[in-house]
């Protein structure tokens, strides 16, 4: 029943206690105190006084019969009177003394000797007024008979009866004394027990409190760090009906809520949300937990052709397409082996260990599966993937660098149409020195160690330069030159190109300026990669340079590839458009490699066409080359297009290249891309000097 109480009633009912208690000690000791202070009052003024009357009356008694000792032997009248009036004085003293005692004490065990000493005070009043009259009467020798024989024995008989008294009560004083001594001991350890029954009830009642209080709290610590600690499945006592059940309760609802909460977030943080499956971070937690310290095999799976679905048919149908693959995953895999998705349409998988050929079997069963039709929203899709494979510990320990190898192996399955590739096969694999130039390239930028370079154009038909492709190369502090063939597809792949290219971007620009201040317009030629032409800040942020360097936007050409428009052709048509439109010129690099050349050259506004230098290798002597090559300038001329043949390297490829009028030459035999200041010089004394072609000069 006490613990149902609330924690305030309990405290209030236990300090009620303690203080009735103490009220009760102190009402108890004050009596007991009030007592022993009336008897010692008592004892000191009657007890002390009646022993004085007996004290007085027995010295008056001897002062009066020394007196009249003293009239026996005196002479003279005068001298007789005088002692008259000392003996008067001292017997109306003890006259009074012995009536006032006998006034004062009402005990029965002295009534007897004061009513004695009143009668041997007769007596002895009475034999010394009789000694009195007889000196007057008779002569101081009768009266001193008188008084040996009748008033000596009387006043004797006086004295000891006084003397017996002021013993007695001398005794009932001590008596007295000690019963009071007793007394206040008595109350002295009265006052103690009920202190220590107090101290003791109030300890009691302290612990009992304490209990009830202490326990349920220590409960109370206990279920909160079983929360703290994660544990949020332990039981919380919730009986209680004080403070802390409420507590308690709280606790329970709080765990409860933080449990949900929690599992909320660790889904946000470790599942895909679309597919349900493990995502990249958590991947990297099981692969470090369970895989970091044996062996195994990681797929990283891409779809084909993802982003056109994703574009024609919306998003609605991709989510459902990619949440069917993931199914489709999840049901090839064993117990042990795990499939996360990783971003947008690529997935990863962490496989048991295999050999080789256990490998590609699997990986065909997974092409297999996914190339199965499904049927989405009413659509029905054919899609393919490209697996890249790796294995470890043999490809790599880290499940980053196993990430990075198995995304490059993945990629050149893309390229080579071939479903699945080994990352321990690719020929153009980084070796550990290019991936740690990964890591640098940011650092590189901000450091200022990336450069500009510049390739001339030759313009054929006026024998002079009139355009330049900018370049990037790196100059590392310790590696040196860098070209731009080991570290750009990094750039592309990780994203970091649209960093560099903004970059590029106003080197070209404000050296366009310069040469055009100079009397040296140069149209100058940037590259754009995918991730750039997909850029919404692109148009913007090459608007703001022009008008920042005061450049005519005529004199900037931005160079694209076909694979570039591959991914979202729309949002790349619409960027090149808004382009075109500021003024700038617009190239097609690598013309000829692609597939579809043609119809882009057809369908965007471009200003500009570069052979690629496959085509124009040798064109002199190579008639499949030269068909080609002349068939695309003679279609540019119906288009109204410049054409840049690109990578020619002798001079009798120059000379058919302007037998055929093509527009612009770019190549070794020209010049080799050369730094800025160099670039400046060597084209100033090539246009005043109006010769030709020049040969080859060194890099």
């Amino acid at each position: 029943m006490f613990g149902s109480l609330s924690i305030r009633t309990r405290l209030i009912l236990s300090f009620s206690v303690l203080l009735c208690l103490l009220l009760a000690v102190a009402a108890v000791s004050l009596q007991r105190f009030q007592a022993l202070t009336d008897k010692s009052g008592i004892l000191i003024n009657e007890e002390v006084r009646r022993v004085f009357l007996a004290q007085s009356a027995n010295q008056h008694a001897q002062a009066a019969a020394i007196g009249l000792l003293k009239i026996l032997q005196a002479h003279q009248r005068e001298e007789r009177v005088r002692l008259y009036t000392e003996m008067d004085a001292d017997n109306a003293a003890t006259h009074l003394a012995v009536t006032e005692l006998g006034r004062n004490v009402t005990l029965p065990a002295v009534q007897a000797e004061i009513e004695q000493i009143h009668v041997l005070g007769k007596i002895y009043a009475d034999a010394f007024q009789a000694t009195v009259e007889l000196v007057e009467l008779s002569g101081p020798a009768t009266a001193h008979q008188h008084f040996q024989s009748r008033t000596n024995p009387a006043l004797a008989d006086l004295l000891d009866a006084t003397r017996n008294l002021v013993t007695k009560h001398q005794m009932m004083t001590r008596a007295e004394v000690e019963q009071l001594r007793s007394d206040t001991a008595n109350a002295r350890m009265l006052v103690i027990l009920l202190s220590v029954g107090a101290f003791l009830t109030g300890s009691a009642l302290a612990w009992i409190i304490a209990r009830s209080i202490v326990v349920p709290v220590r409960e109370a610590v206990a279920v909160a760090e079983t929360i703290a600690s994660g544990d949020y499945k332990k039981e919380v006592p919730v009986g209680r009906r004080d403070e802390i059940g409420a507590l308690l309760r709280s606790l329970a609802i709080m765990r409860d809520s933080i449990g949900s909460r929690e599992e909320s977030i660790l889904r946000l943080a470790y599942v895909d949300s679309l597919t349900g499956l493990p995502n990249r971070t958590r991947l990297l937690e099981l692969f470090e937990a369970r895989c970091a310290d044996c062996a195994g095999v990681l797929f990283i799976l891409g779809i084909d052709r993802f982003a056109p679905i994703n574009k024609a048919l919306g998003h609605a149908v991709g989510d459902q397409l990619l949440r069917e693959i993931a199914r489709r995953l999840e049901g090839a895999l064993g117990e042990s082996e795990i499939v996360a998705r990783l971003w947008g349409d690529e997935f990863a998988l962490l496989l048991n260990p295999a050999n080789r050929t256990e490998i590609e079997v699997f990986a065909q069963k997974i092409l297999v599966t996914l190339r199965e039709p499904m049927s989405v929203d009413g659509q029905r899709l054919d899609i393919d993937a490209s697996i890249g494979i790796v294995s470890f510990p043999g490809d790599g320990s880290s499940i980053t660098s196993l990430m990075r190898r198995a995304d490059l192996a993945m990629n050149a399955a893309k390229r080579r149409h071939a479903g699945f590739a080994f990352g321990s096969e690719l020929d153009d694999e980084p070796a550990h020195e290019e991936l740690s130039l990964i890591g640098e390239m940011r650092e590189a930028l901000a450091r200022g160690e990336f450069v500009a370079w510049y390739q001339p154009k030759l313009n054929l038909a006026q024998n002079k330069i009139s355009g330049a492709e900018a370049l990037i190369r790196w100059q590392h502090p310790e590696k040196g030159m860098i070209p731009p063939g080991r570290f750009i597809p990094f750039a592309e792949q990780t994203g970091f190109i649209r960093e560099i290219t903004p970059w590029i971007l106003r080197q070209a620009i404000e050296h366009a300026a310069q040469w055009r201040q100079s009397g040296m317009p140069v149209v100058t030629s940037v590259n754009l990669s995918t991730h750039d032409l997909l850029n919404h800040a692109l148009v913007d942020q090459v608007k703001c340079l022009l008008d920042q360097h005061a450049l005519p936007p005529h004199l900037l050409c931005l160079e694209i590839t076909e694979s570039a428009l591959m991914d979202e052709p729309e949002l790349a048509l619409k960027h090149l458009h808004e382009l075109a439109a500021l003024g700038l010129k617009l190239s097609i690099d690598d013309y000829g490699t692609g597939q579809a050349s043609l119809a882009y050259v057809k369908t965007l506004p471009v200003h500009e066409l570069k052979i690629d230098r496959a085509f124009v290798t040798g064109v002199d002597s190579d008639h499949k080359n030269a068909a080609i090559v002349r068939s695309t300038i003679l279609l540019c001329r119906e288009l109204g297009l410049t054409v840049v043949a690109e990578g020619a390297e002798t001079a009798e490829e120059v000379d058919w290249l302007r037998s055929v009028d093509c527009d612009l030459v770019q190549g070794y035999r020209v010049a080799k891309p050369m730094p800025v200041t160099d670039f400046t010089a060597w084209v100033s004394h090539f246009n005043q000097a109006g010769h030709g072609a020049p040969r080859a000069t060194s890099a």
